[in-house]
């Protein structure tokens, strides 16, 4: 994880604990944090929604975030950015920072844990 890849507010583990950056100095310690992957457990936190779908060709998992405004943020199974059932990014996110930035840059609103 490089420190251009962080922004304040961003999650990672910090001496084994998942810490938000508070401040944009410590972006400087990146060498002393370390990513969180992205699980389902962190995109339920930030208040996705799963839902689950069958099909005749299988069964396919989506995590949904409403937004105020009526539109949706979606994530395949495997946390591939999608636009309806179209993918709209070639790669999955990995990390919860990731997600967070991606978020951020698509909507201008940060992505945080839901109460």
């Amino acid at each position: 994880m490089e420190a251009t890849e962080l922004r304040i507010g961003n999650y990672t583990l910090d001496h084994g604990h998942p810490e938000q950056i508070p401040y944009g100095s410590d972006i400087d310690s990146v060498g002393m944090m370390e990513p969180i992957i992205l699980t389902e457990e962190w995109v339920i936190k930030f208040g996705f929604e799963r839902f689950d779908f069958e099909y005749e060709e299988g069964d396919e998992t989506t995590y949904v975030l409403e937004k105020k405004n009526g539109h949706q943020f979606v994530l395949s199974d495997t946390f591939q950015p999608m636009d309806g059932e179209i993918a709209m990014l070639d790669y999955k996110l990995k990390y919860v920072h990731q997600l967070q930035n991606l978020y951020f840059a698509l909507t201008a609103q940060e992505l945080t844990i839901k109460e």
